[in-house]
């Protein structure tokens, strides 16, 4: 077709067309700490597959890897200020 995308009956994987994806997720002033003692792979805050998500005023220390992973930038718009992260 004309876009070069072809229509399904089902869906497949993640679609951005939709506007069926979390958008406009607010994460404030939380504490967070010690993560990853168990599971090594794990972060403060992991997003994929979401837009316009905003993280503001955060503490996070004594984490395994990565403090804030934000997987694929889909979407975008995303805001991430005033967090403190540190002893990575």
């Amino acid at each position: 077709n004309e876009n070069c995308s072809q229509k399904l009956r089902y869906k497949v994987g993640p679609d951005g067309r939709g506007g069926e994806q979390p958008r406009f997720t607010v994460v404030k002033r939380n504490l967070v700490r010690e993560i990853g003692l168990w599971q090594k792979q794990s972060s403060f805050w992991f997003q994929a597959v979401a837009a316009q998500t905003r993280l503001l005023d955060n503490v996070h220390f004594n984490g395994p890897r990565a403090g804030i992973n934000m997987n694929d930038g889909f979407g975008g718009a995303d805001v991430v200020q005033g967090n403190l992260l540190t002893n990575y």
